[in-house]
């Protein structure tokens, strides 16, 4: 069933000037259209039933923009959410009328910001925002900054937690809101404490609210003095963890285990701090890439918390297969007294989130029951994590 005359035409009028994008409001038969001069918009007159006109102006919009009838190709949709669609012109894709369509743009890599302002006039989605944010060009852009504020206002109705953490993620990024927005933000996160997590992602260095330097650090400067000017990294990590910077990281990690909603924000949570605390350089026994990837001696994945703490212990003490190394016995041997941090520090650095496997493997359980199945994962970590206050 073709297009009425009167629809006909004014499409083709529509088309014949400069159109950035075009979305169908398909309940109530408007076609709208962002141009040059504004927003323009066609009240559709169909002649049969509405779904089946809908496709006829879909078939249109698509021979106009593509050459082919057929709309946007739905089966190849899981491809384009990946970012990996090729060889099409993205501003061709806006002219669709296909939310599907807008996905595809938005998860493309190639983005430009006017392309991300056609897109965001035409479908305006938390999705979308988040993706078109994990593109640099939109983030420098002026759109990036209306995403960011679009994900602040959307966060009180997100349900799913992980959606909520990459958001915080990614309008903490790049002085993308105000620091007064960021102070809402981190009060938001007493409450909800998955927002803690982004905030140890994004911000470790700049938490808001900072506690003061540990009244340990500048004795650790001064005995450290030497190593730290040979950038031994274990002479740095524990004078870090004592910084203001370090102590207000600690004090935030050890937060966020309060009330963490399920097993991803866990796994998140865990390897935030294995981030923080991470020292580029394996032991004597052990390879880099064992090392970088948390695994054992066999190259398996470490599960298990207490033998990942048996194992520092080894370490620490000259035992077993692993052997000391000689930047941590230099730092070991100026201050004794600290042989329980830098154990913490050897812990905090190699716990992944695979500590979590035996435990998922077993339950599906959220919230208290989770924390609860999750206490002997949780109590070392807390421990380590204290070990500097």
């Amino acid at each position: 069933m073709p297009l009425s005359n009167e629809d006909s035409l004014r499409l083709n009028v529509l088309l014949a000037q400069k159109v950035s994008a075009i979305r169908i409001d398909e309940g109530k038969l408007i076609v709208y259209a962002l141009t040059q001069k504004g927003e323009a918009k066609i009240q559709l007159n169909p002649s049969c039933r509405k779904d089946k006109y809908i496709k006829e102006v879909k078939d249109f919009l698509s021979t106009k923009a593509l050459g082919v009838p057929g709309g946007f190709p739905m089966y190849i949709s899981s491809w384009n959410r990946m970012g990996d669609l090729r060889n099409t012109n993205l501003d061709k894709l806006l002219l669709l009328g296909e939310e599907e369509a807008i996905a595809a743009i938005v998860n493309n890599k190639e983005i430009t910001a006017d392309i991300a302002n056609s897109a965001w006039w035409s479908v305006q989605s938390a999705d979308n925002a988040r993706s078109m944010l994990m593109n640099q060009a939109v983030v420098d852009a002026d759109i990036g900054k209306e995403l960011a504020q679009f994900l602040i206002e959307f966060l009180p109705f997100e349900e799913d937690p992980m959606k909520m953490l990459i958001s915080i993620r990614l309008v903490l990024q790049d002085d993308l809101i105000s620091e007064q927005d960021v102070l809402k933000l981190w009060k938001k996160a007493k409450s909800k404490n998955t927002l803690y997590v982004g905030f140890l992602d994004i911000r470790s260095n700049a938490i808001p609210e900072p506690v003061p330097e540990h009244e340990n650090h500048a004795q650790l400067q001064d005995s450290l003095a030497d190593l730290l000017d040979e950038k031994n990294p274990y002479a740095l990590m524990i004078c870090k963890l004592y910084s203001a910077q370090g102590q207000s990281f600690l004090k935030t990690a050890e937060a966020a285990f309060k009330r963490p909603p399920n097993y991803d924000v866990v796994g998140a949570l865990i390897e935030s701090i294995r981030r923080y605390t991470f020292i580029i350089l394996p032991e004597a026994g052990q390879s880099q890439q064992q090392y970088e990837l948390g695994l054992s001696l066999n190259g398996q994945p470490q599960t298990d918390i207490n033998d990942i703490t048996s194992m520092i212990i080894e370490l620490c003490h000259e035992q077993g297969e692993l052997v000391c190394s000689e930047e941590l016995k230099a730092v070991q041997a100026i201050i004794p007294e600290f042989s329980q941090q830098l154990q913490a520090i050897l812990c905090l650095s190699r716990i992944s989130q695979t500590v979590l496997a035996p435990t998922i493997a077993k339950s599906t359980a959220v919230g208290t029951l989770m924390r609860k199945k999750l206490k002997p994962v949780f109590d070392p970590i807390l421990m380590n994590l204290r070990a500097f206050s």
